[in-house]
């Protein structure tokens, strides 16, 4: 019995429904289904599937099988994948969704790169804010920014941590005063950005002690770079990515405050479709992009190059 083989037939009669349509699927005679389910069940010593005139189910044992079958299929069906494209070159539309202000800022490079390497590549990448259907909307891939990720069937690598840092502009802390504790956050204006994984809920850690602080505001975004401009003026106290603030604190017009008590920060990953993860352009897109944040990194704009991978469940 060419077992591998029937895996494939008794996945199919599971999932079609029957020996006939199994048989349509796999290009075989419905005759030759039956006979390699029939050989299953007499190797397993037990009934596979529940026949009745109307139906055919799994039964309990057939429902393991099958489970186990779906498994060990899509493993060996990534490993040929794996194989069959480690050699071949980046072709085709790359599609990349990733948040504005991270884009503005750290992905020019990126593109550039992988257009000199990889000159065969159609890059095009949409900044947006918004939490993209990947799959809907025909994305290859998007880089996220957040303290976790919402369950989905979707793959995600870890790229790098994002540090974030607590500011105001000197004017504000002048005419309200400095902030000594976490605490003390809650008496003044703070900017809100709402695209955090907690926009009102700014947690910090001083030693082993963790603190949240529910802040509050009148001004509150879905984008960092908007906020710049009433935190400038002095409008209030935000909690942002230092590569939307760091220019701004070098050039002295913002503080960094709370220093002593590190605000909880950020994690970039790149997510996408399960049956994509091994295509050359977004290997490429993961290698490349994984490099120049290692850059950057050293460049002090962000902080932890570490790269994980997880099937984000």
């Amino acid at each position: 019995m060419d077992q591998l083989s029937a895996m494939r037939s008794f996945r199919n009669v599971v999932e079609a429904g029957g020996f006939s349509a199994a048989a349509r699927r796999l290009g075989l005679s419905k005759a030759a289904v039956s006979k390699q389910i029939a050989e299953l069940e007499a190797h397993f010593g037990t009934a596979l599937l529940h026949r009745t005139t109307r139906r055919l189910n799994a039964t309990d044992a057939g429902r393991r099988y099958y489970d186990h079958c779906v498994r060990l299929l899509e493993e060996l069906e990534e490993v040929e994948n794996e194989l069959r494209h480690a050699q071949a070159e980046p072709t085709g539309r790359l599609r990349i969704s990733a948040p504005i202000n991270f884009g503005n800022r750290l992905l020019g490079p990126v593109a550039c790169e992988l257009a000199r390497r990889f000159p065969k590549l159609e890059l095009q990448f949409d900044l947006s804010d918004r939490f993209i259907d990947l799959i809907d909307e025909g994305f290859d891939a998007a880089l996220r920014i957040r303290t976790n990720l919402p369950d989905s069937s979707l793959m995600a690598r870890r790229l790098c941590g994002i540090t974030r840092s607590v500011v105001a502009a000197p004017a504000y802390l002048k005419r309200r005063g400095m902030p000594k504790t976490p605490e003390e956050l809650k008496e003044h204006d703070c900017l809100i950005y709402t695209l955090s994984t907690s926009p009102r809920d700014w947690r910090f850690q001083s030693g082993n002690k963790s603190t949240t602080v529910r802040v509050n505001g009148a001004i509150q975004s879905n984008n960092g770079q908007f906020l710049l401009s009433p935190l400038l003026a002095g409008m209030g106290i935000a909690c942002l990515p230092d590569f939307t603030v760091g220019e701004q604190v070098a050039k002295g017009k913002l503080r960094r405050i709370l220093t002593d008590y590190p605000v909880e920060n950020h994690d970039l990953y790149v997510v996408y479709p399960a049956n994509r993860h091994q295509s050359p352009k977004l290997r490429a897109f993961i290698e490349v992009a994984t490099q120049h944040l290692r850059g950057a990194l050293e460049r002090g704009e962000i902080v932890d190059a570490k790269a994980t991978t997880r099937t984000q469940t």
